[in-house]
């Protein structure tokens, strides 16, 4: 008798130990992405302090006119885009309540994030060997890449890469592409833009042959202005110039501030409300990922 009480205690005691390991992992699943309140139970006090001042003195955040990702909404004059929508998830999601925005040229962000005339850059950048020297970017957010465009009936003859030669080219100052392009000495000339208007008003007028810019970036704006004439080419990039993921922009030293935004960029991806937000400039869910482009 004695050895089925004891038996039967143990039987108790275990069954105990798996409802209380089950109910907190349920209790765990109900909000353990941030998505109703803030990431539970992660700190990121490293040290530097970052994270800590912009909860408590907010943060100011650079954006550019770069629709449909950043951009200033023409009715209510307030921020608006994919990338603004992301932010402000990351930010309730940090605990940080207080975002003021800078709107500004592409290439016054780095600039403007090094004097500390801001503190993220929130115009999505992609990484390469020259920004990393004096800069660094969090998580990744999506993927998407470089895409050329043309007049409507492509009335140069592009067609391939190498057939860029000669051509005169419109490119978005200060972004990476800028870049990508001074690196090819073939061209007739390289035109910079410090607005999307002006280079896609170039293109349309025919004062440029063709222009490099974002895919979705361009799509957006041939289906918000169908009267220019403009189409998406069949251009291929070649692999080794083409893009990486978007990501934000911190400085350096504020390694807190960036581990913080980087764990809830990452929470937001793994809970599919990145996934949910893609659509809003036209790019599948599929965009959480590298692909290669054809």
């Amino acid at each position: 008798m004695k050895r089925f009480a004891s038996t039967s205690r143990t039987l108790m005691l275990i069954a105990t130990a798996a409802l209380s390991i089950t109910s907190s992992h349920s209790f765990a699943g109900v909000d353990e992405y941030g998505a109703s309140g803030t990431i539970p139970g992660v700190q990121f006090t490293g040290g530097d302090g970052s994270y800590e001042r912009a909860v408590k003195d907010g943060i100011t955040i650079a954006i550019c006119s770069d629709f449909p990702f950043n951009y200033q909404d023409e009715k209510t004059k307030q921020p608006a885009g994919m990338d603004v929508e992301i932010l402000k998830e990351v930010a309730r999601r940090l605990g940080i309540t207080n975002l003021k925005w800078e709107l500004m040229p592409i290439d016054s962000v780095i600039p403007a994030l090094v004097s500390k005339r801001v503190d993220l850059i929130g115009d999505n950048l992609h990484e390469n060997p020259k920004r990393l020297e004096v800069v660094s970017f969090t998580s990744p957010a999506y993927f998407y890449g470089g895409a050329f465009a043309t007049q409507k009936g492509n009335p140069p003859g592009i067609s391939d890469w190498a057939s860029l030669a000669g051509k005169n080219v419109g490119v978005y100052r200060g972004s990476i592409y800028q870049s990508m392009l001074e690196g090819r000495k073939d061209l007739g000339s390289l035109q910079l833009y410090t607005t999307s208007d002006a280079v896609m008003a170039d293109l349309s007028a025919g004062r440029v042959d063709a222009i490099l810019d974002d895919d979705m970036k361009i799509l957006a704006y041939i289906a918000k202005n169908p009267a220019l004439s403009i189409e998406l080419s069949n251009l291929a990039i070649p692999a080794d110039v083409q893009l990486g993921y978007a990501r934000y922009v911190v400085r350096k030293g504020d390694v807190d501030l960036n581990w913080a935004v980087s764990r809830a960029i990452d929470e937001m991806r793994a809970d599919g409300t990145i996934a949910k937000m893609l659509p809003m400039v036209g790019l599948p869910t599929r965009n959480l990922f590298n692909f290669p482009l054809k």
